[in-house]
């Protein structure tokens, strides 16, 4: 392989090569530069997707995408989140929807009705619930969003406690503890809280928390990622 036609191989491809009897020269790049030559990467597993319709490529562009937002400083955590987030406001792709031509505001109403108003949904399951883990708890989060703007519920589970201080530019962060006890950390003054008690961070508030837990949180208005401020990372 001549640099001119060098591309971005998986950590393990030289190996492979070798083994199999074939020479090839690798060059080990930094971040910064490698980060151009893998997003050239995302383009060649598209096309080959597109041709073979192989899910094997599509499971190549999911390991290209994961490593370009960790190059670009997010985790998978934090994009399934943007995901889900964006997925609340302007749903998924499950009902097939396509959209012919843009119509003028106003104009032709009985067109932009996709079928007759669907009933909102009442009951979400946890199996619908997006499952993530982030500053040392795991959460399920409950796509609320499109049925309650009012409010968003999360379920989370942590041994040590959310090992970050935050705050949350428009939402109150309201805790149910289920199981456990802790210590909730608002404005830096100490508060304890076990099962049973209800834990409210007013908006605006910088906080984080310690202890074993088992809990349920609201957020009023539901969560929006754009206001979250990050103060600074902890050791629990």
């Amino acid at each position: 392989m001549t640099e001119n036609n060098s591309k971005a191989v998986r950590d393990l491809i030289p190996e492979i090569l070798r083994l199999s009897g074939r020479e090839c020269i690798i060059r080990e790049l930094s971040d910064s530069s490698f980060l151009p030559e893998l997003e050239n990467k995302l383009e060649e597993e598209l096309k080959e997707y597109l041709e073979s319709k192989e899910l094997e490529e599509l499971a190549d562009l999911l390991e290209v995408i994961y490593r370009v937002a960790e190059l670009r400083g997010s985790s998978k955590a934090e994009l399934e989140t943007i995901r889900q987030r964006k997925k609340r406001e302007k749903g998924g792709f499950e009902k097939n929807l396509l959209l012919v031509s843009p119509l003028e505001e106003n104009s032709h109403p009985e067109l932009c009705s996709a079928g007759p108003t669907e009933s909102k949904r009442v009951v979400f399951k946890p199996e619908d619930a997006a499952v993530i883990e982030k500053k040392g708890v795991k959460m399920r989060i409950y796509t609320t969003k499109a049925e309650s703007e009012n409010a968003g519920v999360l379920y989370q589970e942590t041994q040590k406690g959310h090992t970050e201080e935050f705050l949350h530019e428009k939402s109150d962060f309201i805790y149910y503890i289920l199981e456990g006890r802790g210590v909730w950390i608002v404005e830096d003054r100490e508060f304890e809280a076990q099962a049973g008690d209800v834990v409210v961070v007013p908006a605006g508030k910088r906080f984080w928390f310690r202890g074993n837990l088992k809990q349920v949180c609201i957020t009023a208005p539901a969560w929006e990622e754009q206001y979250e401020r990050h103060i600074r990372d902890l050791e629990l």
